[in-house]
């Protein structure tokens, strides 16, 4: 029998392609079409089936618990960047509101989590950088920053898998408080490269600090609580005779500084988007301020105070501003602390409670002896709790140490020693840097807010970092890696405008 068209072997069998304008290039590319949008629904597919096996328990069976798990990280993440691929930039947009949402929606299995929402998801980001190309090349400033950024990456991930190649313990410590948030960063500064999607990323900052706010107030009206559903535990602080809110989060101190993170970003909304209703902002500022009050932690106050005088007083040139607001800010303080001490107990016992000083100050003496104990790479990550265990306390002013580093330089400088410091102080230079160069390049009323209010969330970011162990908690450094990658990204768009217009 006569056949008509071209013949092509597939799997050893031939296949005749019939004749059409193009001949099999026309063919073969229609195939590959069809083949490139099933592929998504195959994966899916495919994705769905080993987790049917392993609730089942039998791909435990096949590869072992930690091996199966790893894997069937390993296929949502594909099937994830594999959607991601279609969805573009609305995936970046959407990821502030929803990780809220996902943080306790998406932990399996729910007592020791491998798989999160946000591993998944910023996981997925992956594939918009890949897609998102630079259109303009980094600022020194902001390279100079890039690259502490990657030598503390490297002296984290090394200093991990040294101490173990399992994919729990010190490694997944260091995917979750740096890998992830590092993807975050990237990701943002090649989207927020134009003061339109700075704005709408901003926004996006805004909703999920207010659905933080709104759960924490849930918290604390009705009482339950929900650090326990994400393998935390419920903390019932003694001084204040009340429990410790956390939001969706296993601590209280992630909440407050993803609360004081969100902050910033919905007082540079409310400041940069010129006319327009502002309710909605105003709103979710106060819930955001409610949360971060009723979170009793001073320094999440000092921090949103931060952000406040950096956010309204900082601006290029405009030295002067700063003081006038700074003393307004401080003003208002002042009489507000003394009204909330006559009327609330809990924070008259919270800003009245000096023990809480001086045992901090005992723990940073004790942590700057586990780092004299081993100067180099020092104790290993997330040995500070077994290390001091065994070590008799330090006692200032007859106030004990504690069991933990209550500082994130402190936990560093004892669990990973100079080789993990230096690097960490070398990041902190740049990141200071980065502020002060937007600042002076600033040339827009909304390019100072943008200065302004990422300087008071880095104060905020700071000043938690120095008084709590906020290093290896995810969900706040993703936050604030988001916002310093609005920053950089508009800082290189700036510059290079700015070297353009040097050069003509």
């Amino acid at each position: 029998m006569k056949r008509d068209g071209s013949r092509i072997v597939v799997l050893g069998l031939p296949i005749w392609l019939p004749e059409v304008a193009g001949g099999v290039r026309v063919t073969s590319r229609a195939l590959t079409g069809r083949l490139s949008r099933a592929f998504p629904w195959l994966l899916i597919l495919l994705v769905a089936g080993f987790i049917g096996a392993t609730v089942s328990g039998q791909a435990d069976l096949w590869v072992g618990h930690q091996p199966a798990m790893l894997l069937l990280a390993l296929l949502l993440a594909a099937a994830v960047m594999t959607i991601f691929v279609s969805l573009g930039s609305i995936t970046l947009v959407a990821w502030p509101p929803l990780a809220v949402a996902g943080y306790l929606l998406v932990r399996f299995p729910r007592d020791h989590a491998i798989i999160t929402f946000d591993r998944l998801w910023i996981g997925g980001l992956l594939a918009y950088i890949l897609l998102a190309h630079r259109r303009v090349p980094a600022a020194a400033t902001s390279r100079f920053m890039k690259i502490g950024f990657g030598v503390f990456f490297l002296a984290f991930g090394i200093r991990a898998i040294a101490m173990s190649t399992s994919i729990s313990g010190p490694i997944q410590t260091w995917v979750d408080s740096v890998v992830l948030p590092s993807i975050v960063f990237v990701a943002v500064s090649r989207y927020a490269t134009t003061r339109e999607r700075t704005q709408r990323f901003a926004l996006s900052l805004m909703i999920a600090g207010g659905l933080l706010g709104a759960i924490g107030l849930a918290e604390r009206i009705a009482g339950f609580e929900l650090a326990s559903l994400s393998n935390g535990q419920r903390r019932y602080d003694e001084v204040i005779g009340a429990t410790r809110i956390s939001g969706p989060y296993s601590v209280p101190e992630t909440y407050a500084l993803s609360l004081v993170i969100c902050f910033a970003a919905t007082l540079y909304w409310l400041q940069s988007r010129g006319r327009g209703p502002y309710i909605w902002g105003i709103l979710i500022a106060a819930l955001e301020v409610s949360g971060i009050v009723f979170s009793f932690f001073r320094a999440a106050w000092i921090a949103a105070l931060l952000v406040v005088i950096g956010s309204f007083g900082i601006r290029p040139s405009r030295f002067g501003r700063t003081l006038v607001i700074a003393g307004v800010v401080g003003s208002l303080v002042f009489a507000g602390t003394t009204q909330l001490e006559q009327h609330n107990k809990a924070f008259e016992a919270r800003t009245n409670n000096t023990d809480n000083i001086y045992g901090r100050l005992a723990t940073y003496e004790q942590g700057i002896q586990l780092f004299k104990s081993a100067p180099l790479t020092g104790i290993g990550i997330d040995q500070y709790n077994a290390v001091v265990t065994d070590r008799a306390p330090v006692v200032f002013h007859k106030v004990k140490s504690v069991t933990f580093p209550h500082s994130s330089f402190i936990a560093v400088l004892a669990e990973q020693g100079l080789f993990g410091f230096v690097p960490l102080i070398f990041l902190s230079c740049g990141i200071w840097l980065v502020l002060r160069r937007i600042r002076a390049v600033a040339s827009t009323s909304e390019e100072g807010v943008l200065a302004g209010s990422i300087a008071g969330a880095a104060a905020g970011y700071l000043i938690m970092s120095l008084t709590l162990t906020m290093l290896p908690y995810e969900p706040s450094n993703a936050f604030f890696a988001a916002f310093l990658g609005m920053t950089v990204g508009r800082l290189d768009v700036r510059s290079a405008e700015t070297g353009r217009a040097v050069a003509q």
